[in-house]
Parts: C-alpha cells; structure tokens; sequence
C-alpha cells in the first residue's frame, strides 16, 4: 500500500500539498539514529512481526484495533517499496497511535534491522526470548524433579524407621518368651540396620546434589 493510496480521490494538487506538509513535518521532527539505516523488508520474516505488531498496538492503544494492524503491515509490505521509510511511516502512523507512534517505530525499526541480519530473517530479540523461556522451563522441570527426589528420600526414611521399629518391637517379643540374646548377637543387626539408611541417605543427597550441579551449569549457558 502506497503512502497516497491511503488518500483516495485526491488530485495532484491535493498530493503535492500533502507531499510539502509532510516534508515540513520531515524536518521539523527528531528521530532516533537507527532511522537512518535502511531495511530491506525482502530480508525479513514478516509472519513473526505481524503478532508483534498487533500485541504492541493493544499494548499502546488498550484495544485490538486491526485496522491499524492492516495499515501498518501494508506500508511494510509494499513491493513498489521494499526499503520503507520509517521517518514517513512515522507520520503515517501519528493519526492512529498519537503520541505513543515515536515509541512503536523505534522498537519496530530495530526488530526488523535485527531480522534483516538473520539468515532467517527472524529479529535476534525474538531468539533471545524463546531461548530464555526454554531455560525457564528446564528450571521448572528441575525445580519438580528435584521436590519429587526430596519426596522421596522421605519415603524410605520412613520405610526405614518403620522397619527398624518393627525389627526391635519383635526382638522384644522374643525376649520376652525368654529367648535372650547376647549384646553381641544384637548388635551387629542393629549397626547393620544404621548402615543401611546411612547408605540409603548419602545416595539420596549425592543423586540431590548431581541435579543442582546439572542445574547450575545449565543456568548459566
């Protein structure tokens, strides 16, 4: 969509006008530095910047508004125009989003500078984004497996003390039919039964300790 398409049934003299109100308006306004590198919009994914395009209007106007959506997706989607200007597309806008315009072409202008950069034509920010959401998620399933392991070091304490409990309760029924056993017959089941949840214990803490390893290393790629 050309920028004279917009206007439609004007004459030359009605576009000549606009053409030097919008020269005026050219140098009468600032613009950021970035403005001044060219975008061939050849290079660049447009189906990744549409959904930016229309979350960032909502963001700025409080509401979907796909007119405006359409309006700007045509300026960057103009073939007579594969280099658009972001300066005129600025001027463009300011009748839609009024003062938040100079804030939506910045960020719009280095999304598609980043993205003409890609191989895939997609801005390095989006990759950065889904790259720290992939982190986000290793954490969660670590955070989860790591309270699951806890969960279960818990579970065989119990079970052990349970047996343990239950070994010494029967121990004493047998003494109390007057079968006695010596300390040193005692014992060695006792200390075996020590040995046994420390080993069940420290293999739970070093299989705890080897998921914090694995999740501070992968924290800090």
């Amino acid at each position: 969509m050309a920028d004279t398409g917009f206007f439609k049934g004007t004459s030359a003299d009605q576009d000549r006008r606009f053409s030097d109100k919008e020269l005026k308006l050219l140098k009468s306004m600032k613009f950021p530095p970035e403005f001044e590198k060219k975008v061939d919009m050849r290079k660049v994914n447009i189906a990744v910047i549409r959904p930016w395009i229309a979350k960032k209007i909502v963001e700025l106007v409080g509401f979907e508004d796909e007119v405006v959506v359409e309006y700007a997706m045509g300026l960057l989607e103009d073939e007579s125009q594969p280099t658009p200007d972001p300066k005129k597309m600025q001027i463009n806008l300011t009748g839609f989003l009024t003062k938040d315009t100079p804030v939506f072409m910045a960020a719009l202008w280095k999304l598609l500078l980043e993205a003409q950069d890609d191989v895939a034509g997609v801005p390095r920010t989006f990759v950065e984004e889904k790259k720290a959401e992939m982190r986000r998620n290793r954490e969660s399933g670590i955070r989860a497996i790591d309270e699951s392991d806890r969960r279960h070091r818990l579970d065989e304490i119990r079970d052990s003390e349970r047996g343990g409990s239950g070994f010494r309760q029967g121990e004493l029924k047998i003494k109390g039919q007057g079968e006695r056993k010596g300390k040193w017959e005692q014992e060695p089941h006792e200390d075996g039964g020590r040995v046994e949840l420390e080993k069940r214990e420290n293999e739970l803490k070093e299989r705890a300790l080897r998921n914090k390893v694995v999740k501070s290393r992968k924290g800090s790629n």
